[in-house]
């Protein structure tokens, strides 16, 4: 039911209502005739009226956008200037259709009146402001939501549009030192870095990918780097089959392997190992890359690669994943990941 027919169903209803109860209370007082009806019928029409032409004014001047400390005193008037216009209707209407009430005191009467329709316009003016209210609060709410979710997409596609040319940049240079060596190789290394490249665009246009699809990324980045390293680079993988179809962010797995062969097996004289392990813990992705070589946070510079890495997790899973990298010993580094299924 949309905003509109639910407020017609309140306001017809509750109109309704009061006019049946004063119908009831008159009728066992002063007996029930044709006028008494026609009296209902007029005071539920001039109340429905009333109530939304005060409706309409709100919308107008946009008092309905007022902080609720401005709105009360404007909301208590409101009430005033309606009781008063109900009870300007209905005193002359019940002095026609009630004889009875003829014989008490005018002042008195009016005073009963206004102090009669006042309470039900109050209450009518509370129900109307207190949903208003609830419904901007809703609002606003969907409303910063909304714009947290934009600025999050926008730091999200400012990372990926980092990684890439991150990943480009270090590629080439890996490839450029195989050009004067070996030219045959480097053409064959380029054909490679293409199809990485044509991966990476594909891959720019989602969130996650399958984690099948990210391992031959780094399949074929690590093929670009064993033609470099050769034999000074052991590459093992430990993939849990079950682990293949789960949803990963595009290129993390490669970008934290690149900062293995950087930062561990280029700087070791005999080149070392990278390992790749995924596999299932209760409703996690767990996934493990061993390299060999020494971690030292504090003074090496690991450029945007784990930066990256640590904001799209918080970004796409806020404090559901978790990211951690260390030493094991001396001679060997551990990067644990660990993703919501």
């Amino acid at each position: 039911m949309n905003k509109q027919k639910l407020y017609w169903l309140c306001q017809i209803g509750g109109w309704l209502f009061f006019n049946i109860i004063e119908i009831v209370s008159y009728g066992d007082i002063f007996g029930y005739n044709k006028l008494l009806f026609l009296n209902g019928i007029v005071n539920f029409v001039v109340g429905v009226l009333i109530t939304h032409g005060y409706r309409m004014f709100l919308i107008r001047v946009g008092w309905l956008s007022l902080p609720l400390s401005k709105l009360i005193f404007r909301g208590l008037l409101g009430v005033i200037v309606m009781s008063i216009l109900m009870s300007a209707i209905n005193f002359p209407l019940d002095w026609f259709t009630v004889p009875q009430l003829r014989q008490l005191p005018v002042y008195t009467l009016a005073f009963s009146y206004f102090f009669n329709f006042s309470k039900y316009i109050l209450l009518w003016t509370l129900v109307y402001h207190l949903f208003q209210y609830w419904e901007r609060s809703l609002k606003a709410e969907r409303d910063m939501y909304q714009l947290e979710s934009i600025i999050k997409e926008n730091q999200y596609n400012n990372l990926k549009s980092q990684l890439n040319p991150h990943f480009l940049f270090n590629s080439l240079n890996s490839i450029r030192t195989l050009v004067d060596i070996n030219p045959e190789i480097a053409k064959n290394a380029i054909t490679q870095l293409s199809s990485l490249l044509r991966s990476s665009l594909q891959m720019g246009k989602h969130k996650t990918v399958a984690l099948k699809v990210e391992l031959e990324t780094v399949k074929n980045y690590l093929a670009i780097e064993k033609i470099r390293f050769d034999e000074r680079l052991k590459i093992v993988y430990e993939i849990d089959e079950n682990t293949l179809s789960i949803q990963v962010p595009p290129m993390m797995l490669q970008t934290l392997v690149e900062n293995c062969v950087k930062h561990g097996i280029s700087n070791l004289k005999n080149g070392g190992e990278v390992k790749l392990k995924t596999f299932l813990q209760d409703d996690f992705l767990m996934i493990e890359i061993l390299n060999s070589g020494n971690y030292q946070p504090k003074n090496e510079h690991e450029g945007l690669g784990i930066a990256n890495t640590v904001e799209r997790l918080k970004l796409l899973y806020n404090d559901k994943s978790e990211f951690d990298i260390m030493n094991t010993d001396y001679s060997t580094v551990i990067t644990k990941i660990k993703l919501p299924i």
